[in-house]
């Protein structure tokens, strides 16, 4: 059984931390890495990562979504959570199937919708609370 040791949002945005950032992710800067560029779309142009794991509000809605993604792309990029099941390519799949829906969701399997922080029906999960399990530090 693999175990995680991602990290959350308010750890990769700390300027002191930066120098943890992986390779490929450049936090500041004239080539500072846009959140777009890594997690696909066009739902934060011309925003850095940093800008991402930066946005205001604590629990619900895009924002919150997208500074959770982005975590959670450098906790894969780091080697710090198992893939398939939380790597790149695969969070990417999700921020892409978040944001094409009009409603903000993702289907993990048939018959259930994850939103951001619930699910329908209800007690089956939600982005975020998924992707906070893999950030216990």
């Amino acid at each position: 059984m693999s175990t995680c040791s991602g990290r959350t949002p308010g750890f990769w945005k700390q300027p002191q931390k930066f120098v943890e950032w992986p390779g490929g992710y450049i936090p500041t800067g004239l080539n500072a890495t846009l959140f777009d560029t890594k997690a696909g779309g066009a739902a934060y142009p011309g925003k850095t990562m940093v800008d991402v794991l930066s946005l205001p509000g604590n629990s619900m809605g895009r924002d919150a979504v997208a500074r959770h993604i982005a975590a959670a792309l450098l906790n894969a990029a780091k080697g710090w959570t198992p893939s398939p099941a939380f790597g790149e390519s695969f969070i990417k799949s999700v921020w892409a199937q978040f944001i094409a829906t009009g409603s903000g969701y993702y289907v993990p399997t048939a018959g259930i919708k994850w939103y951001a922080d619930y699910s329908v029906p209800a007690g089956t999960g939600g982005i975020i609370p998924w992707l906070k399990s893999t950030m216990p530090v």
